[in-house]
Parts: structure tokens; sequence; C-alpha cells
């Protein structure tokens, strides 16, 4: 009698699994009945796609990468697919992408700002951000007011995207970004870098001064510059090397 009772309850228990596995089974496919419908209900199309963040980029290369999802329903489009495509303009460095439910989607842009410009031996100027990458350029006209730095590279080197590695212009970028964070209200100042005898030089956009900047103390050499170059008498042609502490040393321009 014992025997059996024991068989009986075994018995029960089992019932008791087999209806737990059957109903996982229906809560999923309640669960991929319910997405199916969602990812194919008209309510949820796509209509629209707003941008933000971007400045160098035109919207209309934004909008020419998301128009063939337009007419889609918007819980079904791939995120990534249209986030990787955005990824591929050198100007992206990072972008976020938000479905607004029933029928938008938000791209927020991180642009790559450009520094400066490149000058190559054919006389044409290409953007490059802080970390030498080369950005696109999209209007032949440059709406970037950056200082110059040229080059003996030529236009073929110069692919958007590209990353270079030129010991030159990466000395001219360590000094764009000491400027950038001691003495940011200098930058507008600058019209040129110039590499010589491996010293980076600044042309000053106002007078034409070439100034050698200092390795210490950088925003206050800069500031004395500034403050000599409007009380005295410095001709344009001469050369203003602030390397020497507390002091602005005017040479001769062959110097």
């Amino acid at each position: 009698m014992e025997l059996n009772k024991g068989t009986r309850k075994r018995r029960g228990n089992s019932r008791y699994y087999l209806f737990f596995f059957f109903a996982l089974i229906g809560v999923a496919l309640l669960g991929t009945g319910i997405w199916f419908g969602l990812t194919h209900i008209d309510l949820f199309t796509l209509q629209k796609v707003t941008v933000i963040g971007n400045e160098a980029i035109p919207d209309t290369l934004i909008y020419k990468i998301t128009q063939p999802y337009i007419g889609m329903n918007l819980l079904a489009i791939p995120t990534e697919d249209i986030k990787n495509k955005v990824m591929n303009l050198s100007r992206v460095k990072d972008v976020k992408l938000h479905k607004r439910l029933p029928s938008t989607i938000k791209l927020e842009i991180n642009e790559r700002k450009a520094a400066i410009y490149l000058k190559t031996i054919e006389g044409d100027l290409h953007p490059i951000d802080s970390e030498a990458v080369v950005l696109m350029k999209y209007s032949p006209i440059y709406k970037e007011d950056m200082p110059i730095y040229s080059t003996y590279l030529s236009n073929h080197q110069i692919k958007p995207g590209h990353k270079l590695k030129n010991v030159g212009l990466q000395q001219v970028l360590q000094l764009h970004k000491r400027i950038t964070k001691e003495a940011p209200d200098f930058l507008p100042q600058i019209s040129e870098y110039y590499l010589i005898d491996k010293t980076v030089n600044i042309i000053d956009a106002k007078t034409g001064t070439r100034i050698i900047p200092a390795q210490e103390d950088l925003a206050k050499q800069l500031a004395r510059y500034q403050f000599v170059q409007e009380n005295g008498n410095i001709n344009k042609n001469s050369v203003v090397d602030l390397r020497y502490k507390n002091q602005v040393v005017v040479k001769a321009g062959n110097k």
C-alpha cells in the first residue's frame, strides 16, 4: 500500500511539471504574437527623422542615409544598421538613436571638431581634428575659421576618416591643444603654424608677426606679447621669442 501511494504522488508532480512547461510555451507564443503584431502594425510606420548636434554635416546627408527606412515599421527598423551607416561619415565621432513612438526617429550626432586646416603642396586646405583625423569638407567655401599648417603632403595622401601620422603635424596639434586649454582667447589671433628647426612657430593674424611660443607659462607669455604688441612698436617682420622666462624678446625676422 505504501509503495502505491508514493507512485501516485510522483505521477501527480509530473502533471504539474507538464502543465508548467506548456504554460511557458503559451506565454512565449503569446509574446511572439504580440511582438509580431506590433512590428507589422501601420500605426508605428516611420514617417519623420529629426537630427540634432550636427554643425558641419548637412542635414540632407543624414536624411539620405535614413530615407530607405521611411515607411518601415518603427519597431522593426534595425537600430545598429542606421548607426553604423552614420558612423561611416568621417565627421561623426558618436551617434545615439532614439525611437519615438508612434512614427519618429531622433538622431543625436556628436561631431568631430576641426582644429586646423592642413595645406597640401597643391594649395588645398583639409580640415583636421585634434587627433589628426582628416575630416570631410562638404563645401568648397572654407566656412571654418582655423589656423593653417602647410605641409609637403599631397592631396592623394589625404583621405577623410584617415588618421595622419606626420611628426610635424603632431607637434602642431600638441601646441594647438595647449593653447586651447591654457589660452583659448588667443586662438582667433592665430593665422598659421610653421615648423622651423623642429620648433612650432605661430603667425599673428593681426600683425603678421612670427611668435616662438613658451614651453612654460604659455598663457602668461602670450599675454605679455599682446601687451607689448599693443603698447610697443614691434615690426611685423620681427620674430618674438617667448621662451625666455618673464620676457618678450624681439629679434630680426631672419633670426
